[in-house]
């Protein structure tokens, strides 16, 4: 299983235009359904908008831990700072489509060690619509690292389907670099690296690679990881902000991470994982290649992947999350959907129009997401929350002072990306003071003692506004003696302060 399209590093040069250009279209495709697209604006997904007002924050002056606290890496909200400084969501959006195409081109990279171009496309084009089915549930840190995860496989797949084990000291480095950007993004994607570098050192010590050689896979993995770590420790201890990273991401993310109490729980949410969106396909796959390829020296690359997306499944199962978090199984899905795509195509060989049964096909199996896909392209006229958000913007804008601060109450931050006015406590959604000691006293001192120019409650679902009484009842206290209504609509309410 020889790539065809394979003399640099990165392998674009190598892919033809038109390859290319359908690439693109993928990922447009795919980002096009965005809650930050402005063509379709929408309220966005919970993750996104926390994520978004973390960068908002940060090209505003804020600090990210220290001065607006959250618990994912520092990766989260950076890549998505030079386009929320350029263009606002916009500009999130444009870096979306980005990171997708990315993705894409290395889907399809992945694709050609399995198949033929023509089936390789097709076999990425139906990976993505099964994509379709996470992105569109919750995202927000899972589609940046995705670029991560495909590059990697590709290198993973490439040098493992090499007979003579030979690697490129810089697509070691890139490698490290990969894995040092992803878990900088989120702690619990580090599998991927750990399955097959595990396979990989075993394999070389069994076959006597020497010591050199391992020695020089050790070594460029690090320099990759050192060439992410380096800069973002400069980042967080110039900034005075280590101490605040370890206590938000490294402890509470630990600490979030294993909040299922038993082996049970983890065993129901394993089979819950592996049953969206026919996640298991991978599995399977996964575990038929390793019966049939058990002699031969393919064995290796079946046993990691598997092995690799098993620990995948596993990490993601100690903690419950929604389905947005299977976004991150997608490159599994290249290989088996690559492989079941062939299979069919060549079954269908006596069918007239085999190309439409086949598509007809795969979007039946991942229907979840193509269902998904057209509900949210009609989602903004139906519901037109985004047009809302924009309004109450511009409502508080217009009725407060540069230099107000305002308070978003509950555990989302749907208003913040839409006004000029900073949040009043760096816990600007609510959910975060749990994973802090004395968060929940922080953020009433801060409610009581600043009150806020503003007070926004925006629903979720319906007329259905999120918030904790432990936590917000002083507010609404507050509320009730000094504020008054200035907007009352079904899914925005927001008081303003009696000056």
């Amino acid at each position: 299983m020889e790539e065809k399209n394979s003399q640099t590093l990165f392998g674009f040069l190598n892919i033809d235009k038109k390859t290319h250009i359908a690439l693109f279209i993928i990922a447009f495709g795919v980002a096009f359904c965005s809650s930050y697209n402005p063509l379709i604006l929408r309220r966005m997904y919970i993750d996104s908008s926390v994520y978004v007002t973390v960068a908002q924050a940060i090209t505003r002056g804020f600090l990210p831990y220290l001065d607006i606290a959250d618990n994912k890496g520092p990766l989260t909200y950076l890549i998505s700072v030079p386009g929320m400084y350029l263009g606002g969501l916009t500009g999130i959006w444009i870096t979306e489509i980005i990171v997708l195409w990315v993705s894409a081109v290395f889907a399809y990279k992945i694709a050609l060690l399995f198949a033929e171009p023509f089936i390789a496309l097709l076999g990425t084009i139906f990976s993505f619509v099964a994509l379709l089915g996470f992105f569109l549930v919750n995202a927000g840190t899972e589609q940046y690292a995705l670029p991560f995860l495909m590059i990697s496989l590709y290198f993973f797949t490439k040098y493992l389907f090499s007979p003579e084990r030979n690697v490129k000291f810089s697509e070691l480095i890139v490698l490290g670099i990969c894995f040092a950007s992803t878990i900088m993004i989120k702690l619990n994607l580090f599998p991927l690296w750990a399955g097959f570098c595990l396979v990989i050192i075993v394999e070389s010590i069994f076959k006597r690679h020497g010591a050199i050689k391992i020695f020089k896979y050790i070594l460029g993995f690090c320099v990759g990881i050192l060439i992410i770590f380096i800069p973002l420790f400069l980042y967080l201890r110039l900034n005075g902000i280590f101490e605040a990273f370890t206590e938000q991401v490294i402890l509470g993310g630990v600490d979030r991470g294993f909040t299922a109490a038993s082996l049970k729980e983890v065993q129901k949410l394993f089979f819950v994982l592996i049953g969206r969106n026919n996640s298991a396909i991978p599995l399977f796959m996964g575990a038929f290649w390793m019966i049939k390829y058990l002699k031969k020296p393919e064995f290796a690359f079946y046993f990691a992947y598997t092995f690799s997306y098993f620990l995948m499944i596993l990490f993601h199962s100690f903690s419950e999350g929604g389905v947005h978090y299977n976004l991150v199984f997608i490159p599994f899905f290249v290989p088996a959907v690559t492989f079941f795509t062939g299979a069919t195509y060549t079954a269908l060989s006596k069918i007239r129009f085999r190309l439409v049964f086949l598509s007809l096909l795969f979007c039946l199996v991942f229907s979840d997401g193509v269902i998904r896909y057209m509900y949210y392209l009609t989602l903004p006229i139906l519901e037109g929350t985004g047009q809302e958000l924009v309004r109450a913007g511009r409502l508080i804008d217009e009725n407060t002072k540069p230099g107000d601060e305002i308070i978003s109450l509950g555990n989302d931050c749907y208003i913040y990306p839409f006004t000029q006015r900073n949040a009043a406590s760096r816990f600007y959604y609510q959910a975060i003071t749990s994973i802090i000691p004395g968060g929940r006293e922080e953020f009433i001192s801060d409610m009581l003692t600043k009150r806020p120019a503003v007070i926004a409650l925006v629903s979720g679902n319906d007329d259905l506004f999120s918030y904790n009484l432990d936590i917000h009842a002083p507010v609404f206290e507050m509320k009730e003696r000094y504020y008054r209504v200035l907007l009352d609509s079904k899914r925005i309410r927001l008081f303003i302060r009696n000056d």
